[in-house]
């Protein structure tokens, strides 16, 4: 089963759970899978499309430089910032 279909499912059983704790259990479960799938995804050195910081979209030209990257150079220069300083 893919993590994609997991994720869905999850989800789909948080949305019609009889109860809140039901639904948060369902919602957590989601947020675990595709917590694992981004962590295997990093460890292929896959990047993502998206800026995990600010959500827009990670220029084409950046993803072809540094397949890796998961944030734009914006918000990737304000991370370093803050490792550094």
């Amino acid at each position: 089963m893919s993590d994609l279909h997991e994720m869905a499912e999850a989800f789909h059983q948080a949305r019609t759970a009889p109860d809140v704790t039901d639904r948060a259990t369902g919602l957590e479960e989601a947020d675990r899978i595709g917590g694992v799938a981004l962590v295997q995804a990093r460890l292929q050195g896959q990047g993502a499309e998206e800026c995990e910081e600010c959500g827009i979209e990670i220029p084409r030209a950046r993803r072809e430089a540094a397949p890796w990257a998961v944030c734009c150079v914006e918000c990737q220069s304000l991370r370093e910032g803050r490792r550094h300083g």
